[in-house]
């Protein structure tokens, strides 16, 4: 037996995946548009002050927008952070540990594909998915599929549905793969969407103050790249191969700020652009040669903070275009119930994030006073955690020597000098383990509890 989704055929089962949600009335539910790439760290972009990349189409996003310039993803890979984005849970909560990891059956329910459906949204995903397939199953998570991963093809296979006078919202998912391909930069590969030279006369980036951090880092984190080479075959870089690694990583960001600049140029076109709530984010970031480290999974400020914009619909009052906020924001827990409240959505009562409705339309209060973020280390199977506070973060890896990291993110952002150890900090420290525990108790995180139980 069969029944229909948004006019679609569905099997029973996945039907009974669905849930109940009351339609609400459209002038309450402003279109959607929820942008991604991958593996974009916070800073790579101009407007963020960084003068070794461009990105006008990000620029535009953020003048017409509020940036959250203290956002964080809850995990440094793109499987299971997206699988905590798109269910508003963290991963450890889910299951999913690494890239390859499905989504449980009893989380698709209420997905946010499922939920804002139900709602009354017409939902389309576009490009890279990866919860766990590269590429979204046609309506088995609630969306209509309408282009696979393509970067350089997604605005142009999109565009007849941009077009479409619709008699509902629309929810739209685009999700860009670059600049991700700095990964096979790294390893010598082929780049999906086309080489990156670089000329001679080139002006190279700088490298950044930590750079040469390298020396104190946990034992785990040093071993996890000896062991995983491949994925780290810049252990044996030099400070020009650094200088060019950030040259070919600035080069796809500008890459996807293109793709972009098109987007946004079809929504103005097709009347979407000011009548909708864009978000612009990414799953996780880069080590962009902080602690000389390239790709994710440490839990260091480059790789886990990731950019963050949201544009109001016009007309909505709220915080003026091209303003700040410093709001602490976990993307994997937030994001969900942001667009389930303006959608109209009941979120179900076990998810820990905070909706960003109020805090865009002017309200500071209910922000989170601290987040948490986890993490796996690959080939030495080594779970990380970390939770952030004020001005401090604590680091915490289960294993292995040098396995507690205290930063003060005021005074020391690029992470050079750990305080675990000093007993001066003593009292932050055990505030902070304190945390955590808290932490493992509300997400069921048995190996965590019994880590910050001694």
């Amino acid at each position: 037996m069969s029944y229909k989704l948004n006019g679609k055929k569905i099997s029973m089962a996945t039907a009974a995946l669905c849930v109940a949600v009351p339609a609400f009335s459209a002038d309450n539910q402003p279109n959607i548009i929820f942008i991604m790439t991958d593996q974009q760290t916070a800073d790579a972009m101009s407007n963020r002050g960084n003068p070794f990349v461009k990105t006008p189409a990000m620029d535009m996003l953020a003048a017409d927008g509020v940036t959250f310039t203290n956002a964080y993803c809850s995990y440094p890979l793109s499987g299971p952070s997206r699988a905590g984005l798109f269910t508003g849970k963290m991963p450890i909560e889910l299951g999913v540990a690494d890239n390859d990891d499905p989504l449980p059956a009893k989380e698709i329910p209420n997905s946010l594909g499922f939920m804002l459906s139900n709602a009354g949204y017409d939902c389309l995903y576009a490009g890279k998915w990866h919860v766990p397939t590269v590429e979204i199953p046609d309506y088995e998570f609630g969306f209509r599929k309408v282009s696979g991963m393509n970067d350089m093809k997604l605005v142009e296979n999109i565009k007849d549905e941009l077009a479409v006078k619709r008699e509902k919202p629309l929810f739209l998912v685009t999700s860009f793969l670059n600049p991700h391909e700095i990964c096979e930069y790294a390893r010598s590969q082929t780049l999906h969407y086309g080489e990156i030279e670089i000329p001679q006369n080139a002006k190279l980036p700088v490298l950044p103050d930590n750079f040469n951090a390298e020396r104190g880092l946990p034992e785990s984190v040093m071993l996890h790249k000896q062991m995983m080479f491949r994925l780290y075959p810049t252990r044996n870089y030099t400070s020009t191969d650094w200088r060019n690694y950030l040259y070919a990583y600035y080069r796809l960001v500008e890459r996807v700020d293109k793709n972009l600049y098109d987007l946004i140029t079809e929504l103005k076109k097709n009347g979407l652009y000011d009548n909708s709530l864009i978000v612009f984010t990414s799953d996780h970031g880069d080590g962009v040669a902080a602690h000389r480290w390239n790709q994710k999974r440490a839990l260091f400020e480059e790789t886990i903070q990731i950019p963050l914009i949201i544009k109001l619909p016009a007309g909505q009052k709220g915080m003026e275009e091209g303003s700040l906020t410093n709001a602490l924001t976990n993307i994997g827990i937030d994001i969900y119930p942001t667009l389930c409240d303006y959608a109209g959505a009941t979120v179900p009562g076990d998810r820990h994030g905070i909706s960003l409705k109020p805090l865009l339309q002017g309200d500071r209060t209910g922000q989170h006073e601290h987040i948490f973020i986890e993490t796996l280390l690959d080939g030495v199977n080594i779970r990380g955690w970390c939770v952030i506070e004020g001005e401090y973060k604590y680091v915490y890896y289960r294993m292995l020597k040098d396995k507690e990291q205290l930063f003060n993110l005021r005074s020391d952002k690029g992470e050079k000098k750990n305080l675990a150890y000093n007993p001066k900090y003593a009292d932050v420290r055990k505030q902070m383990r304190n945390r955590m525990l808290e932490y493992a108790k509300k997400t069921n995180d048995i190996m965590l509890r019994k880590e910050m139980s001694y």
